[in-house]
């Protein structure tokens, strides 16, 4: 029995290959301090707890405008 089971790994990593490149990568955006109104951070998350996200989304870690892109639901 655990040789068939072993068998069936390759067959699945073969199926699933496909959906590792479907994913879309996460945005990026302005992230603005809660204690320190002039901090601000460029980023994927949330930093840590104190953080409002700005504005976004963004296609680049530098925040820039050039192009936009719109958040996948």
């Amino acid at each position: 029995m655990p040789a068939r089971r072993l068998r069936r790994i390759p067959l699945l990593l073969l199926c699933s290959a496909p959906l590792w490149g479907s994913a879309a990568p996460a945005s990026w955006y302005w992230w603005h301090s809660r204690l320190d109104s002039d901090v601000r951070v460029c980023a994927q998350f949330m930093p840590d707890q104190g953080w409002t996200r700005g504005s976004g989304p963004f296609n680049n870690p530098r925040c820039s405008a050039d192009p936009a892109v719109t958040p996948r639901r």
